[in-house]
């Protein structure tokens, strides 16, 4: 039986750690095959002023300050490269449009969700203060409104990639473009049937 000099021991040692470490890591990343995927939009929502208009929206307004309806789908765990979900915060001050960097569309049925997902700093600086949603034909434009609940606080300057879910609510049949006007985020194209 051969012996390692003790100078080598705590070497392996840190290696073997590193080992087991990497591997969790690994097995971690790793999609499991045996969870099933979201069969769709989670129920929990938040109502917006008007809680009584039926179809999120769809008249055009603001989400979040009286035009329809934000879906909460925590959880989300935002250091597994997805983007933390917000809530929009209506009254924030100093607003103006921020341009995403992609959209995404549920559809179930004829009820579509729309994910808008945008790069921005932290709180109480950046803010989102509400989701404006404008329909001509079938033609559906989604702006991010974001302003400050502090005007004059001192924030660190990190980027923070963030994502709000729209209920658009329920659609007649036909193709639909959602899209954010002026950014870089491609349309998206739905058909419901």
């Amino acid at each position: 039986m051969t012996t390692q000099p003790p100078s080598l021991r705590p070497s392996l040692l840190v290696t073997a750690v590193l080992a087991v470490a990497f591997a969790a890591c690994v097995a971690g990343a790793a999609p499991s095959a045996s969870a099933p995927a979201p069969a769709g939009p989670s129920p929990t929502s938040i109502p917006s002023a008007n809680d009584g208009a039926a179809g999120g929206g769809s008249t055009g307004g603001n989400v979040g300050s009286g035009g329809g309806v934000i879906v909460d789908p925590t959880p989300v765990d935002p250091a597994a490269g997805e983007p933390a979900i917000v809530m929009p915060k209506a009254g924030q001050k100093n607003t103006h449009p921020v341009a995403p960097i992609s959209l995404r569309a549920s559809v179930n049925g004829r009820h579509v969700l729309g994910k808008v997902s945008w790069w921005s700093g932290v709180e109480p600086c950046n803010v989102l203060d509400s989701v404006r949603v404008e329909r001509s034909g079938t033609g559906i434009a989604l702006t991010i409104i974001e302003g400050s609940s502090d005007l004059d606080a001192m924030c660190i300057e990190i980027a923070q990639l963030k994502a709000t879910i729209v209920d658009l609510g329920d659609l007649e049949p036909g193709t639909y473009t959602i899209s954010a006007p002026n950014s870089e985020a491609p349309p998206v194209q739905i058909t419901i049937s």
